[in-house]
């Protein structure tokens, strides 16, 4: 079943959550059945002892980790059927848990971009690197990008001429989208490169392959430890570090971003386009958390005009 989920060329977190949700699960269940994990058989997988072993699971899991191990048990049985090890999928008799609309975790302060950035550009952090920062910062800010995206970045990602540039990004699934590039932010990218060039002359420019993103100092490709710390320095030398929800660092770049577009102009549709989302419900949270927006949209109906002549002339 692993095996088909990597040739299927699932992400290597994706696999790792599922082989883990798999073995975990199994662990308790071999305890339900009263048998050894080494020893359990299908067989003994029948839904009075799945449903016991997930209700164990779930004392310690939140709603989305048991909605995402459903969904593991639930394509595993679909394979041990299709396979002819089982006659019967025991998780259709199983409810999954229901994991609710998750909150909006952006950062309300005024002039967000424009406060990081200048901290990016002024700081006097041992570790910093002006222009490599405001890189990151600008792309962080006008991407939406998640932190595996930017730090999967590579000299080929950006593509495109003068006026029409744009980034190729790889997303969860191995699903690649197109984001515009500006011209703001295009040259603050070329700046970065220039100096790159001028403190490592020797790498692989020529190479598509090659991090777009680098540590300041071993020029190594830069981790995601790495871009937590440098946004989390920002945060504070801006001033700004009380405002940033807990648990999302960089994410809430991501949720900002979002919410800047939104409070601009641009509708759901072309925020899943953006940000990457499978599903539309996935980013329709963000109308949610901007109700001023649905009550725009409906006001400007042409039912509504007339509703309002009507009663004016009541």
């Amino acid at each position: 079943w692993v095996d088909g989920l990597e040739a299927a060329k699932k992400s290597p977190h994706t696999v790792a959550a599922y082989r883990r949700d798999l073995r975990l699960v199994a662990d308790l269940a071999a305890e339900v059945a009263g048998v050894d994990r080494s020893g359990l058989d299908t067989g003994d997988l029948d839904t009075p002892t799945l449903r016991r072993a997930f209700a164990r699971r779930a004392r310690e899991s939140s709603p989305a980790t048991m909605s995402r191990t459903h969904s593991t048990w639930n394509s595993f049985f679909q394979f041990a059927r299709s396979e002819g090890w089982v006659a019967t999928n025991p998780m259709e008799e199983i409810e999954r848990a229901r994991t609710g609309v998750q909150a909006v975790r952006s950062i309300e302060v005024d002039d967000l971009a424009g406060r990081l950035l200048r901290a990016a550009a002024t700081s006097d952090a041992r570790s910093a690197w002006p222009a490599r920062d405001v890189a990151i910062v600008a792309t962080l800010a006008q991407s939406g990008l998640r932190l595996a995206e930017l730090t999967g970045l590579t000299l080929g990602s950006r593509t495109g001429g003068t006026g029409a540039r744009q980034l190729t990004v790889v997303g969860k699934g191995r699903k690649a989208r197109t984001i515009p590039v500006t011209d703001g932010l295009d040259l603050v990218l070329d700046r970065y490169l220039e100096e790159r060039r001028e403190r490592f002359p020797d790498q692989a420019y020529g190479d598509h392959r090659t991090p777009l993103f680098i540590h300041p100092t071993s020029g190594e490709s830069v981790t995601a430890r790495q871009v937590q710390y440098l946004v989390e320095r920002l945060y504070r030398e801006a001033g700004i570090r009380g405002s940033v929800p807990e648990g999302a660092l960089v994410h809430a770049l991501r949720h900002s971003f979002a919410m800047d577009l939104l409070d601009h102009g641009a509708d759901v549709v072309e925020l899943q386009t953006l940000l990457g989302h499978s599903s539309l419900n996935t980013t329709r949270r963000y109308l949610t958390a901007r109700p001023d927006r649905l009550r725009q949209a409906v006001s400007t109906s042409a039912a509504a005009a007339a509703i309002e002549r009507e009663a004016e002339g009541a």
